[in-house]
């Protein structure tokens, strides 16, 4: 075992001093500029503009969450070599709290009877069938379906927001916990509060997934209200921790190209956050495949129409918008990163890293992308016809500018929850440890 060091930090500057009162307001700039020019460009066509904006929401969303699963596993796995890199997955985990009035512009309306987004918030609502077949629901509401009226039960606008409630106040609650004790650490050095949180790791651990699973399937997989995967709370899980890495890892270098935890965060780090990248890029693809392979298998209808959307050609053969994102994904998120992070001196080159933290979180704008907008093209085809529901509704100049708007969101929120905080556990009884520590 390689000898510790002192516990000392040496880098003249950790935290963010007063930047972030610059950085606030152009990132707000950015958010609303982007978010503002979405709107705009839509033609204030809501719907057009609710899944464009639900698409940012549910990546940033999952981002946040991903750090909240860092932060509670590194404690309940007691690592030390991540402790200089914990702080800034602890207030990207604080995000999850303030992330609930992103919400609010997809939750009001449809506490106000909106189904322009989740389709279930109507009367009659039906999974199968024409306009005509779905008119005959709605007309006979009063006796739906025995799935429709099972499923009822669940997806009712008062349930969900309720469900919603909740996972905000107890995802923010167990990042408060977190952040609040690891700061108090600073100031106090009490070791005591490192046993704390280490013990709490473990229920909220599984509060963590309990929640998650369940959000998951409100926040996406209820687009389309009927269909059926138990491997979807996974898909969302993973596609969020590979996105939260890769944000902890473009903070980091950004932080450090501007003067801060210099020597703090070292080459053997960004070592470790690349091998945890490239492992979750192989654990996404193998949860992609297993969901895809065993709906394929099984060939249920309930199940084979989410993917039959997505990757099935025209009836004249040509090749859908969505076909092209399922191959966009198959390439762009799985083989092309997994061969570019698999060598040992690419994990360790400082700049590649940029431009890998970079490229993963564009891929999993993409794949929110392809799992949000076919519900807009399935929803709009009964009513211009199935060309157009078949057709790409990718939009340049609606669905960018929103994502750059979200990702201007995630900058302002990190920076008003960092602020002159150090961006390093101070006092961490295991700070020794990550600060000499070697991959060999």
């Amino acid at each position: 075992m390689h000898e510790v060091q002192p516990a000392k930090i040496t880098s003249p500057i950790v935290s963010l001093k007063d930047n972030y009162l610059r950085l606030i307001p152009i990132s707000l700039i950015v958010a609303a500029a982007g978010i503002g020019g979405a709107l705009l460009f839509s033609g204030f066509n809501m719907q057009r503009f609710s899944f464009a904006y639900l698409t940012g929401f549910c990546c940033l969303m999952s981002l946040c969450l991903g750090g909240l699963f860092f932060v509670i596993v590194m404690h309940l796995t007691r690592a030390g070599w991540s402790v200089t890199v914990r702080r800034i997955a602890e207030i990207i985990a604080m995000c999850t709290l303030p992330m609930f009035i992103l919400y609010l512009p997809i939750l009001i309306p449809l506490m106000a009877g909106s189904d322009e987004v989740y389709v279930w918030n109507q009367p009659g609502w039906s999974i199968h069938g024409d306009a005509a077949e779905k008119q005959a629901v709605l007309d006979a509401s009063k006796y739906p379906p025995p799935i429709e009226e099972l499923k009822s039960y669940y997806l009712n606008r008062w349930f969900f927001a309720g469900r919603m409630v909740t996972y905000f106040a107890i995802w923010g609650a167990m990042a408060w916990f977190f952040l609040s004790n690891s700061l108090k650490q600073d100031k106090t050095g009490d070791k005591n509060l490192t046993a704390k949180m280490q013990k709490h790791s473990t229920w909220m651990m599984i509060l963590f997934a309990a929640t998650l699973v369940f959000s998951s399937i409100d926040f996406e997989m209820s687009l389309a209200p009927f269909w059926f995967s138990t491997m979807w709370p996974v898909y969302f899980f993973s596609g969020g921790v590979l996105s939260a890495l890769a944000a902890i890892t473009l903070i980091c270098l950004w932080l450090q190209r501007s003067g801060r935890v210099t020597d703090e965060i070292t080459v053997e780090h960004y070592h470790d956050l690349g091998k945890l990248m490239f492992s979750f890029v192989i654990f996404w693809g193998y949860i992609a495949f297993s969901q895809f392979m065993l709906i394929w298998y099984a060939n249920i209808p309930e199940e084979t129409f989410w993917f039959a959307w997505r990757i099935n050609p025209a009836p004249d053969g040509v090749m859908t918008g969505w076909q092209w994102f399922s191959l966009l994904l198959l390439f762009g998120h799985l083989l092309i990163p997994l061969l570019a992070l698999m060598a040992r001196t690419v994990r360790r080159s400082k700049n590649f890293l940029v431009y890998a933290a970079i490229y993963l979180l564009v891929m999993h704008w993409v794949d929110h992308y392809w799992i949000v907008m076919p519900q807009y093209s399935d929803i709009i085809s009964d009513h211009v016809g199935p060309a157009a529901g078949l057709a790409m509704h990718f939009k340049p100049l609606i669905d960018i500018p929103c994502a750059i708007g979200m990702a201007g969101v995630f900058v302002a929120l990190f920076c008003l929850i960092a602020r002159d905080r150090p961006l390093v556990p101070l006092k961490d009884p295991r700070l020794g440890e990550a600060l000499a520590h070697h991959n060999p």
